[in-house]
Order: structure tokens, then C-alpha cells, then sequence
């Protein structure tokens, strides 16, 4: 499966962090990360400006909510810390975008290692605000390739 992948660290190093989390999808596929790394405000307004980026992933696994769980576990590896709250800073933050495979909403219960997200996992491809998002769609429009992710580039 082609995914696309947004990368984002507003904590510690933030390139040192996206360079680790590149390396970390590399665990999991051939990566084409964009040449374009932004930095923007905090949404939350709670914390620092994010370095931002995307990568498209090419992965053996068919199973976007799979995937999810991996995306996951990298960012705890990474030391993201999920008991800080939603849309506080972080040291890497993974989010799927979307993949070249069907559209669609999933919940899932959350695997025993997960558990610290909530009894359930829940993924809406493609990401409901990627598209409002220009540290997404800059750093995606970057890749040149327009057969990244099945011939998906965002165009406005």
C-alpha cells in the first residue's frame, strides 16, 4: 500500500525528531520524504512553532487501521507522551493521511499496548483536515512524483 504519512515535532529537537521518525517509517517501508520542512504556530496556541513535513510510505501492509497501530507505536518509541493530552506538544507526531486503498471511518478496540489512547482506535482516510491544513499540502505538493499515493496531490 502507498500512504501518505505528516511528520511533526514541537518539542526537544525538532528536526533531530522528524529525521528519527523518517527513519522510524523506514522500518516499515521504502520512504519518499518531501523536500519541503515548514514551521508553523502551535494550533493549540498552548505550545511551540512545529516543524511539519510528509512523506509518502510504501508498505507491505494492506490494512490501513494496522498501519495506524504501527504509526502508533513508532511515536512512543519516538517518546511522545500520551498522557500529556490532546494537542499537546510533542516530540514526533505521525498521522496518517491518507492511502491509495478506499475511503472509509474504522473503530477498533485498541491493542493491549495501545490501551493508553482509549479502549478503541477510530481512522477516517483521507484525514478529515489534511485538506485545510497548508503544513500538509505544501510539504505534499513538494513531491514532485504525481503518482505518489495512487496519483493523489492535493490541489488547493
Amino acid at each position: 500500500m502507498k500512504a501518505v504519512v505528516a511528520l511533526g515535532s514541537n518539542l526537544g529537537d525538532r528536526r533531530a525528531h522528524l529525521a528519527a521518525g523518517l527513519a522510524a517509517l523506514r522500518t516499515l517501508g521504502g520512504v519518499v520524504p518531501s523536500p519541503l520542512v515548514m514551521e508553523t504556530p502551535d494550533e493549540s496556541g498552548r505550545g511551540p512553532a512545529y516543524l511539519n513535513t510528509v512523506a509518502v510510505l510504501v508498505t507491505e501492509e494492506a490494512d490501513p487501521r494496522r498501519l495506524l497501530e504501527a504509526l502508533l507505536r513508532l511515536e512512543l518509541a519516538q517518546g511522545r507522551d500520551r498522557t500529556a493530552g490532546r494537542n499537546a506538544p510533542r516530540t514526533l507526531d505521525l498521522d496518517l493521511i491518507t492511502t491509495d486503498g478506499p475511503p472509509g471511518r474504522w473503530t477498533w478496540p485498541a491493542p493491549e499496548d495501545l490501551g493508553a489512547l482509549g479502549p478503541e482506535l477510530t481512522l477516517e482516510l483521507p484525514h478529515p483536515r489534511a485538506f485545510s491544513r497548508p503544513f500538509v499540502l505544501e510539504p505534499w505538493r513538494a513531491l514532485s512524483d504525481p503518482g505518489a499515493c495512487g496519483g493523489v496531490i492535493p490541489r488547493n
